[in-house]
């Protein structure tokens, strides 16, 4: 295992100097961040301390997208290798908990398959098939809570189908992956840390038998083209942990995206209007949707090295979290930045996907996925309304906890 740095204490006198410099990033709590409604909080963060001193964080917060831009690019003097490190600490270690040229080996293997048009070659159709084989299930019910009827099923069942191995449990799968979601904060609870490690161990006997079965001749999943490649040296081991991560982001992330591409259109009439008219407008419906409530709300990284971000001098060793949530409604870069707007021509310019050598494996088939799937849903159940949401909350990650849709039928 790669050796873990740990992140530096702040000193009383420090921090209070620094409380006093920022005095709006030392009034924002965890809470906050996580609570719905408050999401203004931030925006009031960025337009005054766009890099700000947040002691309940324990480190500084970025809210500024060209900022977060900036800690997130290559050799921006960052690192993920700190012992504090949450999504470690949750899923273990993969290719986003290691810093290049690790990174680089254990993610090479992986790419080619999540190229845009090798995920649509491969993935288009099964996408499609799960989507209408799980609608077909409610659609003569005239409702459904959408989460466990649809979205839950349909990127857990997804998720297996890319990778190649069999997880029929949905609820097992699922539950493992609320566990990780739910471990990655920072209030010091070590209870959330404890299922996350137990979730991952079942996760890993379940995924290291079936690796053999991926190897099989003729296999075209994620895990079969990666065993098969002869330019990859990673252990079986190391697949799996590859793997888990991949999944994670074919689960969770994919989850919200389709309860909040949804949430955002049926509270929009119009724009709704304009989409059942126009089905090429699902992709500006879902570029939207992940900008202005990205499924992946914090970004983590640490300070390698002395640096100044947007004029901070930051010493070494220091915790750096950047909000996509903030990031992706700075008006400096999106012009209306609260509106969802599915004609916005830079949706694609926020942070949702991260940046830098760590962005998102999956890009591509996330944003087919989650467009095939709104489709879907639209075609096949005429008259949808949305009969009640939950607004959407989460530090880490965020989507409403429930939602219930109704249409006609018949």
């Amino acid at each position: 295992m790669p050796e873990l740095t740990t992140q530096v204490v702040i000193d009383e006198a420090e921090d209070s100097r620094r409380r006093a410099r920022f005095p709006y990033g030392a009034a924002l709590t965890l809470v906050d961040m996580e609570t719905p409604g408050s999401e203004h909080l931030l925006d009031d963060l960025r337009a005054q301390e766009p890099i700000t001193w947040m002691p309940d964080l324990g480190g500084w917060l970025v809210t500024s997208r060209d900022l977060g831009r900036t800690v997130l690019m290559p050799k921006s003097g960052m690192t993920v290798l700190v012992e504090q490190n949450m999504v470690r600490a949750s899923t273990g270690f993969h290719m986003l908990t290691v810093d290049e040229p690790e990174h680089g080996r254990q993610r090479a293997p992986f790419e080619q398959s999540f190229r845009a048009r090798e995920a649509t070659s491969l993935f288009a159709d099964e996408i499609s098939r799960i989507a209408e084989e799980l609608i077909d299930g409610f659609a003569a019910d005239g409702t459904c809570s959408l989460g466990p009827a649809f979205a839950s099923p349909f990127a857990v069942q997804m998720a297996a189908y890319v990778i190649g191995l069999p997880l029929d449990d949905v609820h097992l799968i699922d539950g493992i992956y609320s566990a990780f979601a739910d471990a990655m904060v920072y209030d010091g609870d070590p209870a959330p840390l404890q299922r996350a490690e137990a979730a991952r161990a079942r996760l890993n006997a379940l995924l290291l038998p079936q690796l053999q079965q991926a190897r099989a001749v003729g296999a075209t999943s994620l895990a079969a083209h990666v065993l098969r490649d002869p330019a990859n040296d990673l252990t079986d081991e190391e697949v799996v942990d590859q793997l888990r991560v991949v999944m994670f982001g074919a689960i969770e992330t994919i989850q919200a995206s389709v309860m909040n591409t949804m949430m955002f259109l049926l509270q929009s009439p119009e724009q709704l209007a304009e989409v059942l008219a126009d089905r090429t407008l699902v992709h500006g419906a879902v570029d939207e949707s992940i900008r202005l409530m990205p499924p992946v709300a914090f970004v983590e990284r640490w300070t390698a090295q002395a640096v100044e971000i947007g004029g901070i001098e930051i010493g070494p060793g220091e915790f750096i979290g950047v909000s996509t949530l903030a990031t992706n409604r700075d008006p400096a870069v999106f012009a209306d930045p609260l509106a969802f707007d599915i004609h916005r021509d830079n949706a694609k310019q926020g942070l949702s996907f991260s940046f830098g050598e760590h962005h998102c494996l999956g890009v591509h088939l996330a944003r087919m996925q989650t467009a095939i799937a709104v489709e879907q849903l639209l075609d096949r159940l005429p008259g949808l309304l949305l009969a009640d949401c939950d607004a959407p909350r989460g530090f880490a990650f965020r989507r409403p906890p429930s939602m219930t849709l109704t249409w006609t039928v018949g």
